[in-house]
């Protein structure tokens, strides 16, 4: 075998065996299975919750159970979205269908915003009644348990969701891994209000509202940020500043560019779109113009994912700086 068999060997065995369409199909339902699993879970607790809540007097572990309601909601809109972001480009959607995952991470944003609001308020207005002597009643030892049994499996949901988010480069998956973290921490609020009212006394139940503001504060926090950033993406925010520095590296060595300018970015959804303007001789002809093309597409493809959109427009050379910036100005 000759030498120029062998890399073409070599090359044809590092390629990703998926095309983009079939890259999406499998993050779609790796998301899905992820999302499903927390949709479960978050049934069982939102029932357990509520109804211990009720018959072991813990308005606490109420308020906890609709936080669990707000988690399933939000399943509910990524299920949704997972499945019309998986779709492929069509006449009237060029660049495919992955805008929704933005879109739906501002609505569970919103809905965290609520979800911390309703705490916030529901415990704010607990601590005043409890200063103007209106006492808060002693919960049952099962709804401890309840609590605990929340903190464990949310805070294990959180992991695997937030492995799979990471894995599949969601932004999506991973502000609903947040969600179970959150629901997690609300739980820990609770537990220790549970806890103290049952140990300490009935002076102490005033801790229960006290971790949930503390624990609203927060969920508010995330909340905030998560509509803040999935907003950015909807009006076409641009990559960092370091994934920005990273791609113009990945394109400067690249054999044949001399030069580039005109870089814009952006995210769709889980993917993203990189334009850029490359200089290159301006004696090539044509067919090594487009393998130097098709080199730069295919490592920004290796580090982005295969989905990652790709636009190239090619120029000659200038050496001149004046003649080169007069260009860049004359080709926006």
């Amino acid at each position: 075998m000759t030498e120029k068999e062998n890399r073409e060997a070599v090359t044809i065995g590092l390629e990703d065996p998926l095309t983009p369409f079939q890259h999406a199909e499998h993050k779609s339902k790796e998301g899905l299975r992820v999302t499903i699993i927390g949709m479960v879970i978050n049934i069982l607790l939102t029932v357990i919750k509520i109804v211990t809540g009720v018959i072991g007097n813990s308005a606490a572990l109420i308020a906890d159970g609709a936080h669990s309601l707000s988690d399933l909601l939000s399943d509910f809109v990524v299920i949704f979205s997972i499945r019309i972001s998986s779709r492929p480009e069509d006449d009237s959607h060029n660049f495919g269908h992955k805008k929704i995952e933005n879109l739906a991470s501002v609505i569970v944003g919103i809905m965290l915003l609520v979800a911390g609001a309703l705490i916030l308020s529901e415990s704010a207005a607990a601590i005043y009644d409890f200063i103007q002597g209106t006492p808060i009643e002693k919960p049952a030892m099962i709804t401890f348990y309840v609590a605990l049994l929340s903190i464990f499996s949310k805070e294990l949901l959180y992991q695997y969701t937030h492995r799979v988010a990471k894995r599949l480069d969601s932004d999506m998956i991973e502000v609903n891994a947040w969600h179970h973290r959150t629901d997690a921490f609300s739980s820990v609020g609770v537990a220790a209000g549970i806890g103290a009212a049952i140990l300490l006394g009935d002076r102490w139940t005033i801790l229960d509202p006290i971790m949930a503001v503390l624990l609203a504060l927060y969920i508010l926090y995330i909340a905030a940020k998560i509509i803040y950033s999935s907003t950015n993406d909807l009006m076409e925010a641009s990559l960092s500043p370091e994934v920005n520095n990273e791609i113009k590296s990945i394109i400067m060595n690249c054999s044949g560019v001399l030069n580039m300018h005109s870089l814009k970015t952006r995210k769709l959804g889980s993917s993203k779109a990189i334009d850029m303007h490359i200089m290159i001789d301006g004696n090539l002809t044509v067919k090594e113009a487009d393998e130097i093309q098709k080199e730069i597409e295919s490592s920004l493809k290796r580090r982005f994912g295969p989905d990652t959109y790709v636009i190239i427009k090619v120029e000659p050379f200038l050496d001149r700086i004046v003649d080169r910036e007069k260009h860049i100005l004359d080709g926006l």
